[in-house]
């Protein structure tokens, strides 16, 4: 039956995302081909050729930003049509778990979010090599080395990257999913409550990414004077050093924890609500 269910997911959003994917591909593909034909290093001597050229850049980020919106809205809308309107009953009747059509469409909403994440940053990168002939992913891979001493090649980074971008999809995809199973308790208004609980959500998302990072040091300066998890000792009562209460960790490291962590409350807030307070009325 989980088959059946998936193929059928699958099916119902094929359409749509496909055709989103091929706008993506388009744009980019065009884009690319005219950022490579624009010659930036004569552009640079003429002020107008400059601010075309990289007016260019900016659009074309633009449309492929507004492409990669589109897909979160049409995955986000389809998941509450299905769950949570008139169609959820039949949703909610099929003969399998109370969780099951949850998980479904939550693995669903991830494979197409991974995939169209990977195409905008694959698209991106295209663009903006396009433009500088190769030349600004050099930039990059040099000014990362030095920032933060490490190779983009490296299999660390790769990994960090990947995980990163599985995050961002789950903890955007269950934001939206965590809200709109919050606004269905409600009796009325229930797009109304799933809107709020949305903002709310986030807020509270915000305060605490805000505090993880500034106790972890991710925004601390070298003698953790902005670090709020710190504590000065003082030695032979001249000598003082500062230390951090929580381990520094990485960029990429205390975002992707914090997002596991939110992964899995959003989760259990979903998990809890359809199984125990579903209100379909």
């Amino acid at each position: 039956m989980l088959k059946k269910l998936f193929k059928y997911e699958f099916k119902s959003t094929a359409k749509i995302m496909l055709i989103l994917y091929a706008i993506l591909i388009v744009t980019t593909a065009v884009g690319s081909v005219v950022l490579y034909s624009l010659d930036l290093d004569q552009a640079d001597e003429s002020e107008l050729a400059s601010i075309l050229s990289a007016s260019a850049i900016v659009l074309y980020i633009l449309a492929i930003f507004a492409v990669l919106i589109v897909m979160y809205v049409y995955l986000c809308v389809h998941f509450y049509r299905t769950m949570y309107s008139a169609q959820g009953y039949l949703t909610h009747t099929l003969p399998v778990k109370a969780l099951s059509p949850f998980h479904v469409k939550l693995i669903t909403s991830f494979v197409w979010m991974f995939l169209s994440m990977t195409l905008m940053i694959a698209s991106i990168v295209a663009l903006i090599a396009s433009a500088s002939h190769g030349t600004a992913w050099q930039d990059f891979a040099s000014a990362w080395r030095e920032l933060f001493g490490q190779d983009v090649f490296s299999f660390r980074f790769i990994f960090q990257m990947v995980l990163s971008v599985i995050c961002s999809c789950l903890t955007y995809l269950l934001w939206v999913f965590a809200s709109a199973s919050i606004g269905q308790l409600f009796s009325s208004n229930k797009v109304a409550a799933s809107l709020v609980a949305g903002i709310i959500l986030y807020f509270v998302q915000q305060i605490f990414s805000m505090i993880l990072m500034f106790g972890t040091g991710m925004f601390q300066s070298r003698d953790n004077s902005v670090n709020f998890f710190a504590v000065t000792t003082t030695i032979d009562n001249t000598t003082t050093s500062t230390t951090s209460l929580l381990p520094n960790y990485s960029l990429f490291a205390t975002s992707n924890i914090y997002s596991i962590i939110v992964i899995v409350i959003l989760y259990l807030v979903c998990a809890r609500i359809i199984t125990k307070h579903l209100n379909l009325e």
